[in-house]
């Protein structure tokens, strides 16, 4: 018997689906990505391949991304690629890792066709996915599923002439990029000049409280619990500022503690383009409510 919550939670938003596959119980990061997302799409939760073929009906809209969550690498397997391929052909499917799946994203996809997210990066690369999706333009959902990080660079750069175009704006939104080093500052500053970000000022060290900048992204050298208070102090001297921050193997612990401190969303190294890019039209969206 189809379960009565499927059809209410499908029918009654007019936002983007988003059908998640696994179990959030025992995972705190997919707890704290799901509960991000759910502000820009519509969730719909089911714990098995097998439920969520079992709880559709043929007048259910179909999905925009269907998101297999894997706790550990090679928990995703092709025949249940095949069977959501065969229910939702037009949906785009994704593998969302843990912290121990995270691993495999630097050393590439496993599963053909399908393109792996970490979960730190999901809530700030939909964003760009639902704002492509509506301009028209490209997103990663439409590249080959075997590309690499630095293949998706080459194909932003090619097929955007100009950064503003990214955001669909004139204006750019200003960035600060600070960093533990001169090297890591540089580079993460030629990262967001390629996303469309406008850097101001590139910081060696922690970013200063009285920046005016409208972003603020912040390489970390070690856990975000290590600077708590800092990201107190940048939140307190301007509440609208967006604070990115930077860092190896996020927990969702430290993550959370980021979060509560004032920063806006703690993604991972190495960066992603499109996840930068969704920090720029976070900023870009805030700036126009206010003007």
């Amino acid at each position: 018997m189809r379960p009565r919550y499927a059809k209410v939670v499908l029918m009654t938003s007019s936002k983007r689906i988003l059908l998640w596959i696994g179990s959030l119980e025992n995972t705190a990061e997919f707890r704290h990505v799901t509960t991000a997302i759910q502000k820009s799409v519509k969730l719909w939760q089911l714990p098995t391949v097998d439920a969520a073929l079992h709880a559709v009906a043929n007048s259910d809209p179909e999905p925009l991304v269907i998101c297999l969550s894997e706790t550990h690498p090679g928990q995703v397997h092709s025949d249940e690629i095949l069977r959501l391929t065969s229910r939702w052909p037009l949906s785009k499917i994704v593998v969302v890792g843990s912290c121990l799946a995270d691993g495999q994203r630097r050393s590439g996809p496993l599963l053909n066709g399908v393109l792996t997210v970490p979960w730190h990066d999901l809530s700030s690369r939909i964003i760009v996915w639902l704002h492509r999706l509506k301009s028209g333009q490209p997103s990663s959902l439409a590249d080959a599923a075997s590309f690499r990080r630095e293949e998706r660079w080459l194909v932003d750069a090619t097929t955007t002439n100009a950064p503003h175009t990214v955001l669909d704006y004139v204006t750019q939104v200003r960035v600060t990029v600070a960093a533990s080093t001169d090297t890591t500052a540089e580079a993460v500053s030629e990262l967001v000049t390629a996303a469309g970000g406008l850097v101001e000022q590139t910081i060696t060290g922690k970013p200063p409280i009285q920046d005016t900048a409208d972003v603020v992204i912040w390489d970390l050298h070690d856990s975000p619990e290590f600077q708590l208070e800092w990201i107190r102090l940048l939140t307190c001297q301007n509440p609208r500022r967006i604070i990115a921050l930077l860092c190896s193997f996020p927990r969702s612990d430290t993550a959370q503690a980021a979060m509560a401190a004032g920063a806006t969303v703690v993604l991972g190294r190495p960066t992603d383009g499109e996840a930068l890019r969704g920090v720029l039209l976070l900023a870009e969206t805030a700036l126009s409510a206010t003007s």
